[in-house]
């Protein structure tokens, strides 16, 4: 079949690698460069875990860690850095029981961790008294940027045709044809793809998806002193404290410092066309003053610091659907900020769903666009 993807982020460039190799005449379009800082698929880091307070999306990650292995492998360069993970937070926080409870569920192996065991094992943590980690051995952190550039770069050697800073204006069916259009004129596909992030919107207008696209911030502190606490290497994993709602990494290798930031949801997006302004001096601030408290060893100089984006749902579930009145187009989105670590599975997904292939074996019901529509009424 002729089949296009349109965005070529971290689901985009998977999906068109997996038609691509199984034998499909795949066609990519980007409205940027590939690898571009405009959407949510680059960076140097992003967390990749089994924990999960929800057992569908613990259960999902399985699946996604076996085909992340195989891209490394067949990529043949390190996209995903092994250092282990921590997910913290007050005792009685129902975030870390359920996600405890979801290991168990799933037989997966982790260590519960006081406040004084975490602090033995990864110096550099200071949990309080009423806090309780749970370890994971298997988390660690994606190259994101790597990934897109992996996939892209696989996905050509079987064949597919990229073409980069092409915007889509348009996707639409005619007599049971479907349809591309571009400044270059109109193409005609057997399915289309779309995994357009917070561009998604724009393009189906007439659905009205339920999509906030988010500016999120990101910030690196200097290292002041033991430096040796802060590695890759086991001495201190990705971690997740999920009373305060704060994420982090160790040192990635290539950017100075420590990565740390917020995962709530900032200021919502109106233009997305628009200059981003650069992070918020209160919210370095906020990261400072949570560093201090949590990190001693880290100091207070902003040693790189950026903006992104979030394209949301309501309740942060993906959408995965095919698109009401298309037959032939399909869509993913609303990775919700914690969607990166399953782009190579949700790539999988919608490249099976579009080829009619129904062998995922699990029950991806709510990400249908309809349970998203009744839930907003």
């Amino acid at each position: 079949m002729k089949i296009a993807v349109v965005g070529l982020g971290g689901t985009g460039s998977a999906a068109l690698r997996f038609l691509a190799c199984a034998g499909h005449q795949a066609i990519g379009y980007e409205q940027f460069r590939i690898g571009h800082e405009n959407g949510s698929s680059h960076g140097e880091s992003r967390i990749i875990r089994y924990t999960y307070p929800d057992l569908l999306y613990t259960q999902m990650m399985s699946d996604s860690y076996k085909l992340w292995f195989e891209l490394e492998k067949e990529a043949d360069e390190e996209l995903f850095v092994r250092c282990g993970g921590l997910y913290f937070g007050d005792k009685t926080d129902e975030d870390v029981r359920i996600t405890e409870q979801s290991l168990i569920d799933t037989n997966l192996p982790y260590d519960r961790l006081t406040a004084k065991q975490t602090q033995e094992k990864y110096p550099a943590f200071h949990l309080q008294s009423n806090e309780a980690a749970i370890y994971q051995k298997d988390s660690g952190f994606l190259r994101a940027t790597r990934c897109v550039q992996a996939n892209i770069r696989l996905a050509k050697t079987h064949g597919a045709i990229i073409h980069e800073e092409t915007k889509v204006q348009g996707i639409y069916t005619k007599e049971n044809k479907t349809f591309i259009q571009t400044s270059s004129g109109e193409e005609e596909y057997d399915r289309v793809i779309v995994t357009a992030g917070p561009w998604m919107s724009s393009l189906f207008k007439d659905l009205n998806l339920p999509l906030t696209p988010t500016r999120q911030q990101i910030v690196y502190l200097n290292i002041n002193d033991h430096e040796e606490y802060f590695q890759a290497n086991g001495t201190f994993p990705v971690w997740i404290d999920a009373t305060e709602n704060l994420y982090g990494f160790p040192s990635d290798g290539q950017i100075i410092g420590i990565k740390l930031a917020y995962h709530h949801c900032g200021e919502a997006i109106k233009d997305l066309d628009a200059e981003r302004a650069p992070v918020d001096e209160n919210y370095l601030d906020e990261i400072r003053r949570y560093a201090k408290k949590r990190f001693p060893n880290l100091g207070t100089d902003i040693t790189y610091s950026q903006t992104c984006v979030y394209t949301n749902t309501p309740n942060h579930d993906f959408i995965i659907d095919q698109v009401p009145d298309q037959s032939n187009v399909f869509l993913v989105s609303g990775c919700s900020g914690h969607g990166f670590k399953f782009t190579v599975l949700l790539g999988k997904i919608i490249s099976m769903l579009a080829t009619d292939d129904n062998g995922y074996e699990r029950d991806l019901t709510r990400f249908k666009i309809n349970s998203f529509l009744k839930d907003s009424k």
